[in-house]
């Protein structure tokens, strides 16, 4: 049980070597911290909605058995405590579903793609004029040997 444990561990505490067999590999390791990262969020968002559900169930407890055996309402410390961690899970909820954190830890950019297109990607917008100059200059070409077959075909036909 422990052998199985230990991967599981060194998985969600950061140490990949444990849990990989080629550690040195770039790709692999980005792959383990996206993975990683995402578990991450899952769990606090699956802990928060139980917490919240633990939180409002011993609120309405906590309320009806003071109803029941003194008849009104009055403010307690485990009240308090139990309106707090439903507080807190529910705020913790909000966050972990949010859209700002899944794109952070998904490592996709939340800008606007209308927005400084050109510094976003310069190795793209390299590569796309580097392809239109080759096609402008292969028009180019195309049009000087019509041109050039044109005026060959007319000296040709005056002879």
């Amino acid at each position: 049980m422990i052998k199985f444990l230990i991967p599981l561990l060194s998985f969600f505490l950061g140490n990949a070597k444990g849990f990989l067999k080629e550690p040195g590999e770039a790709l692999t390791q980005q792959l383990v911290l996206k993975i990683r990262s995402i578990t991450i969020l899952l769990v606090m968002t699956i802990a928060a909605l139980a917490l919240s559900c633990v939180g409002i169930s011993l609120s309405v407890v906590e309320f009806a058995k003071q109803m029941d055996l003194e008849g009104h309402f009055t403010w307690t410390a485990g009240l308090t405590i139990y309106l707090f961690l439903t507080i807190l899970s529910m705020g913790t909820l909000a966050y972990s579903l949010s859209r700002k954190a899944w794109v952070h830890q998904t490592g996709f950019s939340d800008r606007d793609s209308s927005k400084t297109k050109a510094t976003q990607r310069p190795l793209e917008n390299a590569l796309t004029l580097l392809l239109m100059d080759f096609i402008e200059e292969r028009k180019s070409r195309r049009e000087n040997r019509k041109s050039q077959q044109n005026s060959h075909n007319a000296d040709h036909s005056q002879m």
